[in-house]
């Protein structure tokens, strides 16, 4: 069986040959280790993740692979994965053949978090990356993106209005969002989930807004996202965010904002609207008067699978290698 190493700067918490990661790179590991030896190149986690990687892997320290070529796996673009190429190429004089995976658009990220340098810095990174390796992007070559619900046995118990799915951070959106619902939508609820409650400043808290803890659990999960009405996507920059198909899949109207009306790809039930309350009470009273009739046209919209990522990702991977 052929060897893939699959470096990302996403961490990994190991023991006794058992791994826990975010949910992307156990996602991507599942894909790919029936056909390849996976070996993960990662940074390590002093505490247990959420995502249990249940495939077989190892995880394998840069200094101990001893081999002339390898195929290589890269997700994403980051300094920890530039420095990865970097010590195999020129330090271990390793002849390198595979491809990074963009799960996102790194120069507007960037050029977001760090302004024009962080934009130029991402730029050069790109180029040293793109000297070495193809690239699959999720908005090029993957149009069919993975999703963990089906879409069956929706049971609607409406317990919030809102609902928001991701990490507690500013390129998020998050914290706009909180301040949003804390300031002038106060006659809604709001539950917050996958940011762990403790670290999030009081100054963010408000009797409509619940926040809840990382849930890995596929089952409370849609529990969760079957007692919301709305799905509520604040973020400023986004790639093609898992949690719209997972929305859409128990039909759930989404409302997003203008800076990534990209993500629509032609579903029906995203709404885009301006960031300022007038333009977002015109939208959410639209969906509320016609909840109904859009649930209907969202049944109508192509849902992507899980398995059709996995087939689409290892046959271009196998193509290549």
């Amino acid at each position: 069986m052929n060897r893939l190493y699959i470096a990302s700067n996403d961490k990994i918490w190991s023991s006794k040959k058992k791994f826990t990661s975010n949910n992307d790179l156990g996602n991507i590991v599942s894909c790919l280790y029936k056909n390849y030896r996976v070996h993960l190149l990662c940074r390590k986690s002093n505490k247990k993740l959420n995502f249990l990687i249940k495939n077989k892997s190892t995880h394998d320290e840069l200094t101990n692979i001893n081999e002339k070529k390898i195929n290589l796996l890269l997700v994403s673009i980051s300094p920890y994965n530039c420095f990865v190429i970097f010590y195999l190429i020129f330090l271990k004089r390793i002849k390198l053949k595979g491809f990074v995976y963009l799960r996102s658009d790194g120069f507007l990220e960037y050029k977001y978090r760090y302004g024009i340098l962080g934009y130029y810095f991402y730029y050069f990174m790109f180029l040293f990356v793109k000297r070495y390796l193809k690239i699959i992007s999720c908005s090029k070559f993957f149009t069919k993106k993975k999703i963990w619900f089906k879409k069956s046995d929706i049971k609607n118990k409406d317990k919030t209005d809102f609902l928001y799915v991701g990490r507690f951070k500013k390129d998020k959106g998050a914290i706009y969002l909180a301040n949003l619902f804390k300031n002038q939508l106060k006659e809604y609820f709001l539950t917050v989930v996958g940011t762990n409650k403790k670290i999030i400043n009081k100054k963010f808290y408000s009797k409509n807004i619940n926040y809840l803890n990382s849930i890995s659990d596929v089952k409370k999960l849609i529990k969760i996202y079957d007692s919301s009405k709305i799905f509520i996507l604040p973020s400023y920059i986004e790639g093609f965010p898992k949690v719209i198909s997972e929305s859409l899949s128990r039909l759930k109207p989404i409302i997003i904002f203008e800076d990534i009306k990209y993500v629509v790809n032609n579903r029906k039930g995203i709404f885009v609207c301006k960031r300022d309350e007038k333009s977002l009470r015109k939208t959410i009273n639209y969906i509320f008067k016609n909840y109904k009739v859009i649930q209907k046209e969202i049944k109508k919209s192509y849902f992507f699978t899980k398995d059709n990522f996995k087939k689409e990702l290892l046959m271009i991977i196998k193509n290549e290698l």
